[in-house]
């Protein structure tokens, strides 16, 4: 029952329940009275007596609760079509009209004796009424109504049967016992109307509350977005930055260290031969292009240029031949699969893997030969690239290596290290099916 209570909601509903129970009640008790009332006349034929008290001759005593009944159980539909019809004008003005009507209809027939029956139909009407130009106007009416058709007010208008014609049959002790009943079930009435009315605007402060939280919480995950849109901003900078570090030392590296060589071997020659040091110079300068290219389409997020105009086994081939005859570093390229096909941003990667794995044989080890192999192992291309250089037994990742192990985790795979005979790198990247 407590938890029951606890809710507003439910607090709002239990008022407006109990104010239909006792204005069903009330109205029950004063048909009732008028019934009996009536009766006890007539088998006591005081009728000529009673009709001297009275100012117009009162509707036939049987027809009260039939009346009474019948308006309220339409009273009831009418007040239920409030949750089911939209709140437009013409339903408002509908709505406002039928439920005047058939309470007046049903304190007509009652004799004006109560007027309780306006607060249950205003505490309806200010619960589902949720826009203010029609529940305004029509609060303002029904109120009007409630104070006009109050028993002292409504007589000095209309000619009614007043209930203490009624009751002046009776004793004074059982009409103060009548009285005391009808004035008992007013009070009530008038107190759950006002319960009524507190539960809600307890529940709209409620309402206001929760919006009112409602928005904070939206400002303060709007600022969390904005903050979170800044961080994105500068990770997506720093990632753009890490790429172009990459993509440049890929290529910058691998060109500068193949002409480095280049230009060392064309320095000794230039005395012996002539000839071939043009020849050689001529070489690194396609070398260079290359490399300004790749440089270009690094910048502008694209492939590596090789591989714009070839396939991936060409491309390799090319790459091989060109780093040979610019460093005079003897490559041996074994390949036991079928085809290199593959995604385009797994081509990008093995070549830059190949690319940097050599640059790095011949920057890092002095070596003279390079051994690259690629093969299978289940759904996994193994790349391994091995030279005959100086090694080392303690590997500091650089930032070569660190940029290859980058590539490859970006693509799910693994990178292995090992230079205690010459260097040797193994790469394990898992292989999509084409869709």
């Amino acid at each position: 029952m407590k938890t029951y209570f606890s809710d507003i909601k439910n607090r709002l509903s239990f008022s407006y329940q109990s104010m239909v129970m006792i204005c069903f009640l009330q109205l029950a008790f004063l048909s009732a009275l008028i019934v009996f009332s009536s009766l006890h006349i007539l088998q006591h034929y005081q009728a000529a007596a009673f009709l001297k008290q009275v100012n117009v001759i009162p509707i036939a005593y049987y027809r009260v609760p039939f009346y009474t009944a019948g308006s309220f159980i339409l009273l009831m539909i009418l007040l239920r079509l409030r949750f089911v019809l939209n709140e437009t004008f013409r339903n408002t003005l509908f709505l406002l009209i039928a439920e005047l009507a058939v309470c007046y209809f049903m304190m007509w027939s009652l004799s004006f004796s109560t007027n309780d029956i306006l607060l249950l139909v205003i505490a309806n009407m200010v619960s589902l009424s949720k826009k203010r130009q029609y529940r305004g106007p029509s609060l303002v009416i029904y109120t009007f109504m409630y104070l006009l058709t109050n028993t002292n007010v409504i007589t000095n208008f209309i000619p009614v049967t007043a209930l203490d014609a009624y009751l002046g049959i009776y004793t004074s002790q059982a009409a103060s016992l009548i009285m005391g009943v009808k004035n008992i079930l007013t009070t009530l009435c008038i107190i759950c109307f006002i319960a009524n009315m507190l539960f809600l605007i307890q529940n709209q402060l409620d309402e206001s509350k929760k919006i009112q939280q409602l928005n904070e919480e939206l400002q303060n995950l709007n600022e969390d977005l904005k903050e979170y849109a800044n961080v994105r901003e500068k990770m997506g900078e720093t990632r753009e930055r890490n790429r172009l570090a990459r993509e440049i030392h890929d290529t910058l590296g691998h060109t500068l260290t193949g002409l480095s060589t280049g230009l060392e071997a064309c320095a000794a020659l230039v005395d012996i031969n002539p000839e071939l040091a043009k020849k050689q110079l001529t070489l690194l300068g396609n070398v260079a292009r290359d490399g300004l290219k790749d440089v270009r389409h690094s910048v502008n997020k694209l492939r590596p240029d090789a591989l714009q105009k070839k396939t991936l086994k060409e491309a390799l081939a090319t790459m091989i031949e060109e780093f040979h005859q610019s460093s005079g570093v003897q490559v041996h390229f074994a390949c036991h699969l079928s085809s290199l096909e593959f995604q385009q941003d797994e081509e990008d990667t093995i070549y830059r893997i190949v690319q940097e794995g050599m640059t790095n044989a011949l920057r890092h080890g002095k070596a003279t030969e390079i051994y690259i192999s690629f093969g299978m192992d289940q759904m996994n291309l193994v790349i391994i690239i091995e030279d005959n250089g100086i090694g080392c037994t303690q590997i500091v990742e650089g930032f070569g290596l660190h940029h290859m192990r980058e590539r490859v985790a970006l693509l799910q795979g693994t990178l292995r290290a090992y230079g205690t005979d010459g260097f040797v790198l193994i790469v394990e990247l898992p292989i999509r099916k084409e869709a």
